[in-house]
């Protein structure tokens, strides 16, 4: 999945993910996987517009605008803007961020229709129970996307990784088994 927008587009979103990072991060939980899926997700967002190349130039009016992209899986855009849905109540956010939690909620949508449906709805709500159900510490600490603690993400985020990681443990809490 590709992801494109102007520097300016790519820059906003970046602000966003990182009011939830700083969020994370006064927790002291930089070491959680929430943590390091938002930087990661943050960097390819960072390297596209400043490292990149322009993927299109469009002209509007008299302005050259240049559109930067970065590729990226449908299953980290679909757990992504769930956890920022689920974390906006906790962060103050403006107009901009609420713009880019619902346009990765659409691009999510968007990728879903190519996935199982069953078991992406499955993920969202086990993400929003989860959240509900532990708190909000918890529920960072306990989220897990990375395999064997190699804090590599790992290069299927499939559905079935996910659910294995949402399963139900105790008393509605969804934690990694």
């Amino acid at each position: 999945m590709q992801i494109m927008g102007d520097a300016l587009d790519l820059a906003e979103l970046q602000k966003t993910l990182y009011k939830v990072t700083s969020l994370i991060a006064g927790y002291k939980l930089e070491d959680s996987d929430l943590f390091l899926l938002l930087t990661h997700f943050s960097q390819k967002t960072e390297s596209a517009w400043l490292a990149g190349t322009p993927g299109r130039n469009s002209v509007y009016g008299k302005a050259e605008v240049n559109y930067y992209s970065f590729e990226t899986s449908p299953m980290e855009v679909l757990v992504l803007s769930s956890v920022l849905r689920e974390l906006s109540p906790f962060l103050m956010i403006n107009e901009l961020d609420e713009v880019n939690i619902y346009l990765l909620e659409h691009l999510a949508k968007r990728a879903r229709s190519n996935m199982d449906q069953k078991e992406a709805g499955m993920i969202k709500e086990r993400i929003r129970q989860s959240m509900e159900s532990s708190g909000i510490k918890r529920f960072i600490q306990d989220f897990r996307c990375y395999s064997n603690h190699t804090q590599e993400q790992s290069e299927e985020m499939s559905l079935k990784t996910m659910t294995g990681y949402l399963i139900p443990l105790i008393a509605g809490l969804f934690v990694r088994i």
